[in-house]
C-alpha cells in the first residue's frame, strides 16, 4: 500500500506517517518549511519519499506530485490556525487559509482520484477540526475552511460511492502539538480544565483513527466525520 500524507511533517501528520510505516505502507511525505535534513534523518532506511511544496501558493500540482504512481491513500493534514476577530482578517489571511485548507484539497484530490479508483482499497482521509462542526469565536475564518472540508467529504463520498474509494474526515479536538504550543501555560491549563477528559488529544490517537479508516475492513465506512475530541462538543 502506498500513501501520500499532505502536511506530513506536522504533529498529526508525522504521527500518521509513523503509524502507516508500522503497518508496512510506503509513504510519500509532503512538507513545506520543516527542516529537510531532520526529515531525512528521521526516515532513514524506511520506505519514505519527501516532497516539498508551499500549498498557500498556486503551485503546479503535476510538476510537484507527478512522480507518484499507484497511490492507495491520500491523507490531507495540512493546516494552519488563524486567531483574531473577523474584522482584523486581511484578504491575504482569508486567501491563504482558503488555499491551504480548501482549494489545494480539491486540486490534489482531483489530480489523484483516478489513481485511487484503480486501487482495491482507495482511501481519502481529511484531517479537519472540531471547529469545522462547532465553530469557534475568534477563529471564524479557520472554522469556515474546516467546515468546507467536511462538506467536501460528504459530497465526494456520495460521488465515489460506487467505486472502491472511501472518503472520510477526522475532526480532532484540542491536540497536543504545534497549535497547542501557541498558547501560554496558564491559558493552556484553563483550556484543559474545560475538557471532559481533562487532557489533550495525542497525535497518535488521530493517527490510529486514520489507520482504521485506511484499513481494508473499513470499506463500508465512508462519508463520516470521526470525532476524536475526548467528549468535547459532542453533537
Amino acid at each position: 500500500m502506498r500513501a501520500l500524507v499532505i502536511g506530513g511533517s506536522g504533529s498529526i501528520g508525522q504521527a500518521i506517517v509513523q503509524r502507516l510505516l508500522a503497518e508496512d505502507y510506503e509513504v510519500i511525505v509532503h512538507y513545506n518549511s520543516a527542516d529537510y535534513d531532520r526529515l531525512v534523518e528521521l526516515y532513514e532506511n524506511q520506505p519514505v519519499q519527501l516532497v516539498q511544496a508551499d500549498l498557500t501558493k498556486d503551485v503546479d500540482i503535476n510538476a510537484i506530485f507527478g512522480f507518484i504512481q499507484n497511490l492507495d491513500c491520500l491523507i490531507y493534514t495540512s493546516g494552519a490556525s488563524l486567531y483574531g476577530m473577523l474584522q482584523d482578517m486581511t484578504d491575504d489571511d482569508i486567501d491563504d487559509s482558503y488555499m491551504l485548507h480548501v482549494k489545494q484539497l480539491l486540486r490534489l484530490t482531483r489530480y489523484f482520484v483516478d489513481q485511487l479508483r484503480q486501487s482495491a482499497h482507495g482511501r481519502i482521509v481529511v484531517v479537519s477540526s472540531i471547529w469545522g462542526e462547532a465553530g469557534a469565536s475568534f477563529e471564524t475564518v479557520y472554522s469556515t475552511m474546516k467546515s468546507a472540508q467536511l462538506g467536501f467529504v460528504k459530497a465526494l463520498s456520495r460521488e465515489l460511492a460506487m467505486t472502491t474509494v472511501t472518503v472520510n474526515a477526522i475532526a480532532p479536538g484540542f491536540v497536543n502539538g504545534h497549535m497547542a504550543r501557541e498558547f501560554d501555560d496558564q491559558t493552556l491549563a484553563e483550556i484543559v480544565e474545560e475538557l471532559p477528559q481533562q487532557r489533550l488529544v495525542e497525535p497518535e490517537e488521530v493517527a490510529h483513527t486514520c489507520a482504521y479508516l485506511c484499513h481494508p475492513l473499513a470499506q463500508s465506512v465512508t462519508g463520516t466525520v470521526q470525532k476524536v475530541n475526548g467528549g468535547w462538543y459532542i453533537s
